[in-house]
């Protein structure tokens, strides 16, 4: 009995074919959990590293986890319905599943606050200039609505293997290819914005672990590739589940994406720098070597700046022009009375200065007042 149901399940299905099928799915999941447990680490070093930044930041950070969290637990019970539940149907005869749906409503919303924050950072590099966060914030919405159109039209495909109508491929090929837009004005606002000509100070990526840190993955280049990718196999193979794997990855792309952006900057007593004032030459380097200045999105240069108890990654050293090796200073003093940490994000011009002298310790509190 066993074996003539096992016959059942695989009847006229080819190595290919299961391999463009069960195949597909069962590698879109090991993909995905894996670089969830790169969003759960990252998350907590954030958390550890910052405990004192923005309010803001925090709860986008949050969100971001708990929305990736439950889209990977949608994933994983769809991998066991399709591979365990229905494990002797033929791939033909799989149902759409509720899991399934409902990831694909709640990958386009992390997209969306992706999106949303980088347009907010975009915001302030950029002089507070409106025009391309707002398109970027408008793009990411309609993408938002066309994809639950296109979900809404999944719900009327009962069988998995054809689930990608001609209609849900028309709407959501425009529902990611809005989305891509989005992300090509992130990407090329920020190469723009954050380079040297622009920001004077800004130092450039040393090694190409840095390279590819600061321009694959800070910068959106990696989530806007696996958004081209997944709009191209989903036109040109609709009726094949390889756009579900580009879609599942690229979704985690974005998270950790965000999420590294935030954990390379320096940090300031628990409180983290925006990112042009972390790769800024001037902040890591100062004419003594601690003290440094920097300019926020708004414009405005921020001076004597005390960076001793921070957090730094390559330090530049202005006299031999070369890249010190990798220092690691973390603060663990606990900091009470300071001002609301939204104000580092403010683009206002913010003073540090110690309270320390040279018979003090290095750990004293220190004081924030806005110049």
């Amino acid at each position: 009995m066993s074996s003539s149901n096992t016959t059942l399940a695989t009847d006229g299905a080819t190595p290919t074919e299961l391999t463009e099928t069960f195949g597909v799915l069962l590698i879109g999941f090991i993909f995905t959990v894996t670089l969830y447990g790169l969003t759960f680490f990252q998350t907590y070093i954030y958390y550890t590293r910052f405990p004192h930044d923005a309010r803001k930041t925090k709860y986008t950070v949050g969100l971001l986890w708990a929305v990736d969290t439950a889209i990977t637990t949608l994933i994983s019970h769809t991998i066991y319905h399709y591979l365990i539940t229905d494990f002797l149907l033929p791939f033909s005869q799989l149902i759409t599943t509720r899991t399934f749906l409902a990831e694909e409503a709640l990958s386009v919303f992390l997209a969306l606050v992706v999106q949303c924050y980088y347009a907010f950072r975009i915001y302030r590099v950029s002089g507070r200039r409106v025009v391309i966060s707002a398109a970027i914030v408008l793009l990411g919405l309609a993408a938002f609505a066309f994809d639950i159109g296109s979900v809404a039209k999944m719900t009327n495909q009962s069988m998995f293997h054809q689930v990608v109508s001609q209609s849900v491929k028309l709407t959501k090929g425009i529902c990611w290819g809005l989305s891509i837009g989005a992300d090509l004005l992130i990407t090329a606002s920020k190469l723009w914005y954050l380079r040297p000509g622009v920001k004077p100070g800004m130092a450039r990526p040393d090694g190409w672990y840095e390279k590819a840190v600061v321009y694959g993955v800070n910068r959106g280049t990696s989530f806007t590739i696996f958004q081209i990718i997944s709009l191209i196999t989903l036109v040109t193979m609709p009726n094949q589940q390889i756009w579900i794997l580009f879609h599942w990855f690229g979704g985690k792309v974005y998270v950790n994406s965000t999420l590294s952006m935030l954990n390379f900057r320096n940090s300031i007593r628990g409180r983290g720098l925006p990112e042009e004032a972390s790769q800024n030459q001037q902040v890591r380097y100062g004419n003594d070597d601690t003290n440094g200045s920097f300019s926020t999105g708004s414009g405005v240069s921020g001076g004597a700046l005390d960076t001793t108890n921070s957090v730094h990654f390559n330090n530049f050293n202005p006299d031999t022009k070369t890249t010190e090796a990798m220092n690691l200073e973390l603060d663990l003093v606990p900091v009470e009375g300071e001002v609301a940490s939204d104000d580092i994000e403010s683009g206002d011009q913010i003073e540090v200065t110690s309270r320390t002298s040279a018979t003090e310790g290095s750990s004293k509190p220190r004081d924030f007042a806005k110049s």
